[in-house]
């Protein structure tokens, strides 16, 4: 049985439902595996990317770098 595709919808909002439980998510790998957890296809993934660029445009949340230099995801204050 194949399983259906996971939206662009569904990506955001897993993305601020991950991002309000910990104040931030450092690396998009991280964010990814939270997010999707298993990726069944290539279009999960792109819908990740669009979905995270779509938060981000509407400042729903930001992109920071760290101290390290690591990319860090944060709520919008």
């Amino acid at each position: 049985m194949s399983l259906r595709t996971r939206t662009i919808q569904w990506c955001e909002g897993k993305i601020l439902s991950e991002l309000s439980k910990r104040q931030e998510i450092t690396t998009y790998l991280a964010l990814s595996a939270l997010v999707l957890k298993e990726v069944r296809s290539i279009e999960e993934q792109h819908n990740l990317d669009i979905a995270l660029q779509y938060l981000l445009s509407k400042k729903q949340i930001v992109q920071q770098k760290d101290h390290d230099g690591f990319t860090i995801y944060k709520l919008a204050a």
